[in-house]
């Protein structure tokens, strides 16, 4: 599996104002998304995971890394987009979670970093008619383009059943 290390995406900086937050852009067919920086850890090509039983058909399986077992998820299927046919333009990116655990996310490709004001970021609007938009935690602006922020603990959780880890039994 290669790892790309991050120094070598290009730029872009947002705004004006006040101190900058960063985000990977990555891509699912002709949409774009982002990931704050801070919460990627690298990218790596993909590789066909270990499938795991009973989980949900966006859980592509797990992977180890440096001794870590990591789940990848399909983040097209996870969206409502369809199951991604992977192929060797495809990354997964390993993301930190807030309870510290590396999860796999695959995309079609990484693009950019951007680096954005707080002027140019906004929290994920209220929609009418539930939680239409559950997996995003707020919006960049950038190049007349409004960007959603990905949450990446909400993209996650659930994946697994109660009691079932990835890599282990059930409890």
């Amino acid at each position: 599996m290669k790892v790309m290390p991050m120094e070598t995406e290009r730029h872009k900086h947002v705004g004006t104002d006040g101190p900058e937050s960063q985000f990977v852009t990555f891509e699912i067919g002709e949409h774009t998304y982002l990931i704050p920086i801070e919460r990627v850890v690298e990218f790596r090509t993909w590789t066909e995971p270990t499938s795991v039983p009973h989980t949900p058909d966006y859980v592509r399986g797990i992977v180890n890394i440096r001794g870590e077992i990591v789940p990848v998820y399909d983040v097209a299927a996870r969206l409502g987009r369809g199951m991604t046919e992977p192929g060797p333009r495809h990354v997964v990116v390993i993301v930190r979670g807030e309870d510290s655990r590396s999860v796999g996310l695959l995309v079609d490709s990484v693009t950019d970093i951007v680096n954005a004001r707080p002027d140019n970021m906004a929290p994920m609007p209220k929609i009418e008619g539930g939680d239409a938009t559950p997996f995003m935690s707020g919006v960049v602006f950038a190049e007349e383009r409004i960007l959603g922020v990905t949450d990446v603990d909400r993209l996650v959780t659930e994946a697994f059943p109660d009691g079932v880890e990835p890599g282990g039994p059930p409890a």
